[in-house]
């Protein structure tokens, strides 16, 4: 990532819903929460290099759930 008076290298588009509804995120946020997600997912076996597109839904649960956090669903 270049950056130069403010400006830097726009590599991913970055969008997050809430109940449907878009969030506004600025290009920074967009460039730094992709970064992010993609290099911890890298760490995964099954995930390559070059995805191009990666969707991840949160969803809250109804009731909480005790679980070992070493366990696959």
């Amino acid at each position: 990532m270049s950056v130069h008076h403010g400006e830097f290298d726009k590599e991913f588009q970055t969008e997050i819903k809430i109940n449907g509804k878009q969030l506004s995120l600025n290009y920074f946020i967009q460039e730094t929460l992709a970064n992010t997600i993609i290099g911890f997912l890298k760490t995964l076996k099954e995930v390559h290099e070059n995805e191009k597109i990666i969707e991840i839904k949160i969803e809250k649960m109804k009731e909480i759930k005790k679980v070992d956090a070493h366990t696959y669903p």
